[in-house]
C-alpha cells in the first residue's frame, strides 16, 4: 500500500548542489523583503495563503522580522536593517487583531499571538516591563484547555525556555515546570499506540500526532527545555515518546509514515500527508532530539521516515516550511546531525535546489514574494542557510 498521496508531490530529480545559487536566493529574498518593509506599511498577502498578511509569527510580520534579524545576526546576509522600529506597530496590530480572528482568544498563542513579538522586543531591548508581560501571558495558559503548540500550552512553555536561555532566571524555569506538570498529567496510555494526548481542537477531540497540533508538538518544549527537567523526568519522557513513535508508525518496505490523527478504531489507516505539519517529515524533525542508541526500533523508524520523505519527493504546495519542500528537507538535516551520515545532508541539498526552483517559479507567476516565515520564502531562506552550514536549526522552534 502506498504511504503517501503521490499527487501532492513532484517527481524527484537528482540536482547538483550549488552553494552559490543557495546564497544568491537567500540574499535576494531578504533584500527584497527589506525593500518592501521600507516602502510599504503592510506587506501584501499571497494568493496561496488563506488569510491576508498579519502581525503574527506564522503568517505575519513577527515572523518576517524574526527571520531578517536572525539571518543578519548569523551573517547570512549583509544588512543592518533595524527590526526594533517595526515592533511597536506590529504588537499594537496583533493586540487589536488577535481577539477578533483567534478561535481561542483566551489562550496565549505562540504562532498567532503576542508572545513572539514580546520576545523580539525583549531581545532588542531587555526590560523588566517586557519580561513581566511575557510572564503574565505565559501564565494565562495555566488555566486554559488547549494542549498543543499553535494555540496553547506547548507554545507558552517554549517561550519560557527561550527566556530562561537568555536570562537564567528561576522564574522562567518555574513557569516551565508548572506547565510541564499540567501537560504531562494529561499524557495517557492509549492501548497499543503508546502514550498520547487527547487534543481538544476546532470542535473535536482527537489524538493528533504532528509537531504543530499534537503529540510531537507537546514533546517539542520538553526536548528544547531538557535542561529545565531532572534527568529522571527526561528519561521517563523519552522512553514513553520513543515507544509511541514506533507504535503509531505505519511501515512498508523500509519506509515509515504517520497519520495526522491516530484513530484507535483504525490503527493501520494509510497516511497520505508527507509534510512538516502532518506526516513523516515533521515527526522526524521534531523528535530527532530524543536520545540515540536507547531504543533501536525508534532509531530505525526515524530513518525510515526520512526514506519515505525522500521517496515522496518535493511538495507541490511550494518551497515553504509548514507544508512545503523546505520543511520536508529539515528531516534530512536532522537525520544528518543525528547520524553523521552524509547521505542525509546530500538529500537535504537536493531538496534545497528543488525548493529554489519552486520559489523562482512562484515569484514569476505571482509577481511577488510569499513573505510569511512559516508558509513563505523567508522560511526557505533559513532552510538554505542551514543547508550551507550543514546544521539543523528549525526557525523559532529550535532557537529564537
Amino acid at each position: 500500500m502506498p504511504l503517501f498521496d503521490a499527487s501532492r508531490h513532484y517527481p524527484l530529480v537528482e540536482m547538483d548542489w550549488n552553494p552559490d545559487t543557495a546564497q544568491q536566493a537567500i540574499t535576494a529574498i531578504v533584500h527584497e523583503t527589506i525593500d518592501q518593509l521600507q516602502t510599504a506599511t503592510l506587506l501584501p498577502g499571497h494568493p496561496l495563503d488563506d488569510n491576508g498578511f498579519g502581525s503574527d509569527l506564522y503568517l505575519g510580520k513577527a515572523g518576517v522580522l524574526w527571520a531578517i534579524d536572525y539571518l543578519q545576526t548569523v551573517g547570512a546576509v549583509d544588512s543592518t536593517f533595524e527590526i526594533a522600529t517595526h515592533l511597536d506597530a506590529a504588537l499594537a496590530q496583533n493586540r487589536q487583531r488577535y481577539p477578533k480572528v483567534s478561535p481561542y482568544p483566551e489562550q496565549s498563542s505562540y504562532l498567532f499571538g503576542e508572545l513572539p513579538l514580546l520576545l523580539l522586543q525583549y531581545k532588542c531591548n531587555p526590560s523588566e516591563d517586557t519580561a513581566n508581560e511575557i510572564l503574565r501571558l505565559i501564565h494565562k495558559n495555566d488555566s486554559q484547555p488547549i494542549r498543543e503548540l499553535m494555540w496553547g500550552i506547548a507554545g507558552s512553555m517554549l517561550t519560557a525556555c527561550f527566556m530562561y536561555q537568555w536570562t537564567q532566571e528561576s522564574r522562567w524555569q518555574e513557569a516551565f515546570k508548572l506547565q510541564a506538570g499540567l501537560l504531562l498529567s494529561e499524557w495517557q496510555s492509549v492501548g497499543e499506540a503508546g502514550y498520547l494526548w487527547m487534543i481538544d481542537l476546532y470542535g473535536s477531540q482527537q489524538h493528533w500526532l504532528g509537531p504543530v497540533h499534537g503529540f510531537a508538538s507537546n514533546l517539542t518544549p520538553l526536548l528544547i527545555g531538557q535542561s529545565l527537567l531532572t534527568d529522571e523526568e527526561f528519561q521517563a519522557i523519552s522512553t514513553k515518546a520513543m515507544i509511541t513513535v514506533v507504535q503509531t508508525a505505519v511501515t512498508e518496505d523500509g519506509k515509515a509514515n504517520w497519520a495526522a490523527v491516530y484513530d484507535a478504531a483504525h490503527p493501520d489507516q494509510t497516511p497520505d500527508l508527507v509534510q512538516y505539519c502532518h506526516g513523516a517529515p515533521g515527526m522526524v524533525t521534531a523528535l530527532a532530539m530524543l536520545p540515540k542508541g536507547i531504543n533501536e526500533s525508534f532509531d530505525r523508524i526515524l530513518e525510515q521516515g526520512g526514506e519515505l520523505t525522500w521517496q515522496a519527493g518535493p511538495l507541490r504546495k511550494g518551497s515553504n516550511l509548514c507544508h512545503g519542500t523546505g520543511g520536508n528537507g529539515y528531516a534530512f538535516l536532522k537525520l544528518f546531525v543525528r547520524t553523521g551520515n552524509q547521505m542525509w545532508l546530500d538529500r537535504a541539498r537536493v531538496f534545497a535546489m528543488h525548493a529554489i526552483e519552486q520559489y523562482r517559479l512562484s515569484q514569476q507567476l505571482y509577481r511577488q514574494l510569499r513573505y510569511p516565515l512559516w508558509t513563505g520564502d523567508l522560511g526557505l531562506a533559513i532552510y538554505l542557510w542551514d543547508c550551507l552550514q550543514a546544521q539543523a536549526k528549525f526557525p523559532t522552534i529550535d532557537l529564537f
